[in-house]
């Protein structure tokens, strides 16, 4: 594996110096200051492969901007972007693929051995929280879709959202005064319905007689399940919508995902009163 990025090298290795195991994982690591021409030149791509002695016609890369792209089409390479502004992936044509985050990545598609952290359909994740009281949400959650979901504000919420790419996780969610509720939840701006900002829109998988606004509620997500889609049609749609509770319902049953349903977090939000 080797790194080619327009930086300094020594702007790389400053990057880099810090993350213990990072240098180490780059057989070769290749700067813009070593080379005549950088991206879109093919150059930096053409560099990496003699450093490594490999034709370059056997290298997938890996890219998040569009003179990389350009740069690694011109080497011979094949390409997968991962671009790096929500909602630009139609200027990233000329790649051979286009996925949403690297959580997507599956290298198996390249002749290249896949990795080996998914478990029954999920992706495990460094568990993370967010929470916040229940919102009204664009009201088409049960009348549309009929699915209720229990939408949280995604005010206050900018910087996780940023961290986290849009698509369907799933986890624990402590709901205040009633329990502790497996649920699936999307993150991102729903193609179909092609929504202006990003939301959070989790799913608790149990039957609630009563609506629940402005009760807190506490989510700890502890995998992912796939990026978000388009589909033709809402029935379409609302059969994955179905699909991805099946993958959420079996996965929090296993060991790994089980153990996060007694997360303090989840505990703190049943002691919260309206």
């Amino acid at each position: 594996m080797a790194l080619a990025s327009n930086s300094s090298r020594s702007n790389i290795e400053a990057k880099i110096f810090h993350h213990a195991g990072w240098k180490e994982s780059f057989s070769a690591i290749v700067g813009g200051d070593e080379v005549k021409a950088g991206k879109p030149s093919p150059e930096i791509f053409l560099e990496a492969a003699k450093r490594l002695n490999m034709d370059p016609s056997s290298f997938l890369v890996i890219e998040d901007s569009i003179p990389g792209v350009t740069a690694g089409k011109a080497a011979g390479m094949a390409v997968v972007a991962v671009p790096s502004l929500a909602k630009q992936s139609h200027l990233y044509t000329s790649a051979d693929e286009v996925i949403n985050s690297l959580l997507d990545l599956q290298l198996e598609k390249w002749g290249l051995p896949a990795f080996q952290d998914r478990i029954e359909g999920t992706l495990p994740l460094e568990p993370w929280c967010i929470g916040g009281p229940v919102i009204k949400g664009f009201g088409r959650g049960s009348k549309v879709l009929g699915i209720p979901t229990a939408n949280l504000s995604p005010e206050g919420y900018s910087a996780i959202l940023s961290e986290h790419p849009a698509g369907v996780y799933f986890g624990w969610a402590g709901l205040s005064g009633r329990g502790v509720y497996k649920m699936v939840m999307s993150i991102g701006w729903n193609p179909f319905f092609n929504n202006a900002e990003k939301t959070i829109e989790p799913w608790l998988l149990h039957d609630f007689n009563e609506d629940f606004y402005g009760e807190e509620l506490h989510l700890v997500v502890v995998g992912y399940i796939r990026p978000e889609a388009t589909f033709s049609s809402l029935e379409a749609l609302i059969a994955k919508i179905h699909e991805d509770r099946k993958i959420a319902e079996r996965a929090l049953e296993l060991p790994q995902y089980l153990k996060y349903k007694d997360d303090p977090y989840l505990k703190s939000s049943l002691h919260q009163e309206n």
